[in-house]
């Protein structure tokens, strides 16, 4: 294990005071699609959007709405702070996305600059962060949302899961109408997401080990695929790998899985406790509560964020497959990897945000970008019927490295 090199903190608006207070959190962040802006949730309500750039050497300094001063620059890692928004959400705000490229959005808004926010008590306000504007305002689940996944292709979707067991689809292309409620959850989801290569494929997780996987064949209809078993506490949080060929449950029981959601196969189980706890132990208070997972946009690395107050950078299928652990000054809530794949941002619990450079980060292999570019047309029930060696099927199968 080695410590990571090139950290920038983001501090919150509320920096500065002495004692930590429950709703000061980080408990969501994001960064936008192209990369250059990345927003995160500064705790009561508030939401900070900075323009960034992970590669260029530019000393720059944040000013925080107090008008204070805060050095942010790093020989390794520089963040151009100096423009910002602030928004004024009126609830905390509980889970975040920007939104990709869309069609038909109202008054010609360009949608790469909507930031999706989901609140405390059932509502999603969305704005444009090039503005300030409030787009939308949706209102329909009964507790916290959760979880906001956009629709990568297709019509301009929306879907949100909450603490109310639904998930609900919103038209952004009808004013941000819904759609449908989906239902199958007998308890409070925590996190869903869009497969990137096929956004009729749905996966949503939530409390009591639940894992589902949904078909979403148009906007008003749905139909629950399978459940994947194997974790044994609750499951929080959810990461599709970029072709959509895996996908990644982090749970309280301490792992990490990676599926095969097709043959409904555990690939890879990553755990944070050693050695790995019984069932019993597992589903219970641990001290090792896995609180978010998120696969890079090249699918070479997989980021976790645990209560042991650490952060892991999993690489599993280099040549060596390597884990770069990194200890956090406070309590780690979600982790995100920006789209060049050179940066990783954990939001924290007094509502600042952990940037750090992944020095590792390199070319891919061109056997690695033949399999990504396979495996975004080809699902693994289609791959099975294929006639190939048994090792190309394995390499594609991601059971190789």
């Amino acid at each position: 294990l080695e410590a990571a090199k090139g950290v920038v903190e983001l501090q919150s608006i509320h920096s500065g005071f002495s004692r930590w207070k429950p709703g000061r959190e980080a408990k969501c962040c994001a960064f936008s699609n192209d990369g250059s802006k990345f927003a995160w949730c500064n705790g009561h309500g508030s939401v900070k959007v900075v323009h960034c750039n992970s590669k260029e050497e530019i000393t720059t300094q944040e000013i925080t709405s107090r008008g204070d001063s805060t050095s942010c620059s790093n020989s390794k890692l520089r963040f151009v702070l100096s423009r910002f928004r602030l928004f004024d959400c009126g609830q905390n705000v509980i889970s975040m996305e920007f939104a990709p490229k869309l069609v038909s959005i109202k008054n010609k808004v360009n949608s790469t600059s909507l930031l999706a926010t989901g609140l405390e008590r059932g509502s999603i306000k969305i704005w444009n962060v090039d503005t300030g504007e409030m787009v939308y305002n949706l209102s329909d689940h009964q507790y916290s949302v959760t979880g906001l996944t956009f629709a990568s292709k297709g019509e301009p979707l929306l879907i949100s899961c909450s603490e109310d067991k639904t998930m609900k689809v919103w038209d952004l292309g009808d004013d941000g109408n819904m759609t449908v409620t989906i239902k199958g959850h007998n308890d409070p989801i925590h996190s869903l997401a869009l497969s990137p290569s096929d956004p009729t494929m749905l996966a949503s997780v939530g409390v009591r080990k639940a894992v589902y996987l949904w078909r979403l064949p148009y906007k008003r209809s749905y139909q629950k695929l399978r459940q994947l078993r194997g974790h044994h506490n609750d499951v929080v949080s959810c990461s599709w790998s970029p072709d959509g060929a895996l996908l990644a449950t982090a749970s309280h029981d301490t792992t990490v899985i990676i599926w095969d959601p097709f043959s409904a196969e555990q690939i890879l189980v990553l755990g944070h406790l050693f050695p790995m706890p019984s069932p019993i132990y597992a589903g219970g208070s641990n001290g090792a509560w896995v609180k978010s997972v998120c696969f890079s946009k090249d699918g070479t690395k997989i980021a976790t964020v645990c209560e042991d107050n650490k952060l892991r950078m999993w690489k599993p299928w280099d040549d060596e497959a390597s884990i770069l652990e990194t200890s956090l000054p406070k309590e780690g809530y979600q982790c995100r990897i920006s789209p060049d794949g050179c940066v990783i941002a954990v939001g924290k619990q007094d509502g600042s945000v952990t940037m750090i450079k992944d020095i590792d980060s390199g070319i891919n292999s061109l056997l690695h970008l033949s399999r990504l570019a396979v495996r975004r047309c080809i699902d693994q029930t289609i791959l099975n019927s294929i006639a190939l060696p048994r090792s190309i099927k394995e390499y594609l199968a991601y059971r190789t490295a």
